[in-house]
């Protein structure tokens, strides 16, 4: 889609036309799946994620700043979907502790981690606590500081980087297994 036919469709959106919306929708599903897939414990829930951004992307086309910015508008929207969604379910997730520790994924070994492919390095990630996933993403991916996930989870910076720490621990750990499994085999 050149830039041109996305200001168009863009513009068609803003005025409530369904069919441009559902364009939109198929153009951008994709790209919006593949970062809610990041946060979410399962496909069920990405999809879920990446609904709701898009009800908000719709609802809030009008502030769209313009086509050059679109592709980060949007991602932005679909992390802070992932982020309510968090929000919405934390009731049902463990209290985490408080502990100010970071251990950096670095001490697996290079070998281990060069070995898994992206899918499987997904699957791991996706394998941690909602709380740690969340956490994980927003700062290893997006490049999040620990202060602005704790604004934006309202909890204290203590319990991000105590969420970060372990979600880097239990990550090393999967690593480590899957690498044992795979030398045994």
């Amino acid at each position: 889609m050149t830039l041109e036919e996305l200001e168009v469709l863009l513009d068609s959106c803003k005025t409530g036309n369904r069919l441009s919306q559902k364009r939109l929708y198929q153009q951008f599903y994709g790209f919006g799946l593949s970062i809610c897939n990041r946060y979410a414990h399962n496909r069920g829930e990405a999809e879920e994620m990446c609904h709701d951004g898009f009800v908000k992307i719709f609802s809030k086309i009008d502030d769209c700043a313009g086509v050059g910015s679109f592709k980060g508008w949007i991602r932005q929207i679909f992390i802070r979907s992932a982020i309510d969604h968090f929000r919405k379910y934390r009731q049902s997730q463990p209290v985490l502790d408080d502990i100010n520790v970071a251990v950096e994924i670095s001490s697996v070994g290079n070998s281990a981690l060069d070995k898994l492919s992206i899918e499987e390095k997904l699957c791991l990630v996706q394998q941690l606590p909602a709380a740690y996933r969340l956490a994980f993403n927003l700062y290893a991916v997006e490049g999040f500081t620990t202060a602005e996930i704790a604004e934006s989870l309202q909890i204290a910076e203590g319990t991000v980087r105590a969420n970060l720490s372990k979600a880097r621990l239990r990550l090393q750990d999967m690593i480590i297994k899957s690498d044992k499994l795979s030398t045994t085999i």
